[in-house]
């Protein structure tokens, strides 16, 4: 249910991303897309699980393959 939203997330991370780190709040990523902020923080949630992010105050850094 939520794997075109992850394919949304992935471009809009790697879109507004510098320097593989993008400093932005879950609610303005929700915002910018349309969805909820529940389902932003649950998908990055899981690409953190997958290491794919590193998600810490305000800031998402790419560690892994997106």
């Amino acid at each position: 249910a939520f794997g075109k939203m992850a394919e949304r997330l992935v471009d809009y991370i790697i879109e507004k991303s510098a320097d593989d780190r993008l400093q932005v709040t879950h609610q303005t990523i929700a915002n910018d897309l349309g969805t909820s902020r529940e389902v932003i923080s649950r998908l990055l949630k899981d690409f953190e699980r997958q290491g794919r992010v590193s998600l810490s105050r305000n800031l998402i850094t790419i560690t892994g393959d997106l």
